[in-house]
């Protein structure tokens, strides 16, 4: 069975603060993913976008997206239900997907499945289980309950014989249903068929909905060799020990790692290239200063770190009574919680040369967006 797919792309993204189909998502805008979600099911004839007019240049720019399938643009009305009709009656193929153009993510086998369950039961929704419970609430009180094993989350694409879905659309005139399943319960009581949902298969309703696909991970890593009588910095505090790193900064081993996986993240040239240590202006710098200057550079492009974990690798001394300041102070540059910080440290078990404690090295992985 071949399908035609109409997207939904016609909302006023009100609750995202502007259009949400526009979010960078991954080098391309976030519309565009769901396009190309469809693009590799060979069940999938046409791509039909339902689209604001005055959107609808930005929305034909993403033909390329489509492959090799049927690309078109039809313009929305003022109601979602109107709009998904107005792309029903450009489709042709025998069963029709309709989905939400914020949800960048249905895989390929949820396409097939709902396009399976059209197939044999003329009819396939996907949807999860309620995670939290659900309660009737009256007047600012919670005064009854769901029993929440006969509750579901519904998902798109929803998938229809396409005939039957403009019988549903007949037998009702005029009124508006949050989604298919809705109108096509009217004229099939029984409901349509459910097919498993997926987890990753969120709508983005927010920002935060989009910051969270977007975030963005790094990796960095560092090693400095320890001499004696020098001075040992690592995140930012001082620790004591008879011996201290050569290095042309201070040497903080975890705040450089710290930095390499910052501006990896961001898409960014490593430390190196942004501190050269064949620059005057580093000779013994401290590396919280590089750290808030790399920062500067996240903020320019909007972006600040979620989440941080630093693994320290030093034979000795022990870390384990710095570790709570160490916190502290990388809490204190990069504007989030110590909560969201996570430092511990290794030895090297006497094997290489940090076990032989000739160097201390470090490993940091940080999530921004």
């Amino acid at each position: 069975m071949k399908a035609d797919v109409i997207i939904a792309a016609s909302g006023a993204s009100v609750r995202a603060g502007s259009d949400k189909l526009r979010f960078d998502l991954g080098g391309i805008p976030l519309l565009a993913r769901t396009v190309s979600a469809f693009s590799s099911v060979p069940r999938v004839e046409n791509i039909i976008v339902v689209a604001r007019a005055d959107s609808e240049e930005f929305v034909s720019s993403l033909a390329a997206y489509a492959g090799e399938k049927g690309y078109k643009t039809v313009t929305g009305a003022a109601t979602r239900s109107e709009s998904v009709l107005n792309g029903l009656k450009a489709a042709s193929s025998e069963a029709v997907l309709v989905h939400d153009g914020a949800r960048p993510y249905p895989t390929a086998a949820l396409i097939n499945a709902v396009i399976d369950s059209v197939e044999r039961y003329s009819s396939g929704v996907p949807a999860l289980p309620l995670n939290d419970s659900v309660r009737i609430a009256h007047r600012g009180a919670l005064t009854g309950e769901f029993p929440r094993d006969s509750l579901l989350s519904v998902q798109t694409p929803q998938g229809y014989l396409r005939e039957e879905l403009l019988k549903a659309y007949a037998a009702t005139p005029g009124k508006e249903f949050t989604d298919e399943s809705a109108r096509y319960a009217v004229i099939h009581p029984e409901g349509a068929r459910v097919v498993p949902g997926e987890e990753r298969n969120i709508k983005v309703t927010s920002y935060g909905d989009f910051a969270a696909l977007n975030a963005k991970i790094g990796i960095g890593y560092d090693i400095h060799r320890l001499v004696p009588f020098g001075k040992l910095m690592l995140c930012g505090v001082e620790i004591a020990s008879e011996t201290g790193t050569l290095a042309h900064s201070d040497g903080d081993a975890a705040i450089h790692a710290l930095i390499d996986a910052l501006l990896s993240a961001a898409g960014e040239a490593d430390i190196g290239t942004w501190f050269p240590d064949t620059d005057p202006r580093y000779d013994g710098i401290d590396s919280s200063i590089l750290l808030t200057k790399t920062m500067a550079i996240l903020a320019a492009k909007n972006l600040r770190p979620v989440s941080v974990s630093i693994i320290i690798r030093l034979e000795r001394p022990k870390l384990k009574e710095y570790i709570p300041v160490m916190k502290v102070k990388l809490s204190s540059i990069l504007g989030i919680s110590a909560d969201n910080i996570g430092v511990s440290a290794k030895t090297g078990e006497g094997l290489d040369s940090v076990g032989k404690g000739l160097a201390v090295a470090a490993e940091a992985a940080v999530l921004i967006n």
